[in-house]
Order: structure tokens, then sequence, then C-alpha cells
């Protein structure tokens, strides 16, 4: 996919092609996200000893049961704990205001 000629002032990307674009960066990019940078010494990659990626509940992922009204942002937050994740992503854009009209 080439997203250059794609992309123009004109046409603004989708946040569904930013996510690919990005993505891919992402992947392709260097240990520590600096092209410029020096490599390290394989001596300090061997000597991490633990893992530095953590588990991690989205509350996207129960839209559905949001959606139904079947879980609450409450029930939500005890569920991450009852699957003992490390954190949670709680963005509420997609949930019913609550504001008076």
């Amino acid at each position: 996919m080439r997203l250059g000629s794609e992309v123009g002032m004109d046409k603004p990307m989708l946040r569904r092609r930013f996510l690919v674009a990005a993505g891919a960066a992402a992947v392709a990019a260097p240990p520590g996200g600096n092209a410029f940078a020096r490599p390290r010494a394989a001596a300090t990659i061997q000597t991490a000893k633990q893992a530095r990626l953590f588990v991690g509940c989205c509350a996207y992922s129960y839209f559905k049961y949001f959606n139904a009204g079947s879980m609450t942002m409450e029930s939500f937050i005890h569920r991450a704990v009852e699957l003992e994740v490390y954190g949670v992503d709680i963005t509420t854009y997609w949930l019913k205001s609550v504001e008076p009209e």
C-alpha cells in the first residue's frame, strides 16, 4: 500500500489507515526507537531478565456488554481485577453521555 500517493493535504488520513502505517513503522523501527542511535551492546540486551510488556484490558473490548447495559464501568474495573491485569484503558468517548440535555 502506498500511503504517500493516496494521502495529501486535501485528503485526510483515515484512522484505520494511520494505525496500519504506524504499526508498520513501529515494527520496522530499531530497538530504542531512534534510527540514528548507536546500537546497544549485546551484553546489555542479554542482562534484561524480566519482560517489559504487560497485559492490560481495554473497555472497548466489552462494548457489547456496555451497550446492552449488562456492564458498567465499575463492573469493568472489577472484571479487570479478577483477570489480574496490570492496567486498563477506560476510554469512554463511545459511551452514552450522562450530561443533561
